[in-house]
């Protein structure tokens, strides 16, 4: 009996945090879109890239698909987001891969500037920006000028 009072009080939250959920992708979502040139770049081993390869990283949002551009390097994928958890959570699939082959990362927003943080397959997601960030992959995006 407590079980199903429970579950008569609890039903109508759950599918009251679907509707805002869905308003807090969109609203996110939104401010992925367009071209994007990288500020920083961070690699896996925790060294800067250099000026120059910061300054040839370009990103290109269209929906929840992206095209990374490193110089002559072209990666595309899908990702999806979840704003409501802190930190924001980023999974990405790049194109080719297994849905399981899921890179995990976060992201925050800051004015124009987009950053993100992801860990390769397999490895558990960052709880939060490392100041050391040897086994991540960091970006810093700001909206390429149109």
């Amino acid at each position: 009996m407590r079980y199903c009072l429970l579950l008569l009080i609890l039903a109508p939250m759950a599918l009251a945090t679907g509707p805002m959920n869905d308003r807090a992708v969109k609203k996110d979502l939104g401010k992925f879109q367009g071209s994007w040139q990288a500020v920083s770049v961070i690699n896996i081993d925790g060294k800067p890239a250099s000026a120059d390869e910061a300054q040839h990283t370009r990103l290109v949002v269209k929906g929840n698909t992206f095209t990374l551009q490193v110089k002559n390097t072209t990666i595309r994928g899908t990702f999806s987001i979840d704003p409501t958890r802190v930190p924001k959570t980023i999974e990405v699939t790049l194109e080719g891969a297994k849905p399981e082959d899921k890179i995990l990362g976060i992201y925050r927003l800051e004015g124009d500037l987009r950053r993100s943080c992801f860990v390769l397959t397999g490895k558990e997601r960052p709880k939060d920006f490392p100041s050391n960030g040897k086994g991540y992959l960091q970006f810093a995006w700001k909206p390429q000028p149109k």
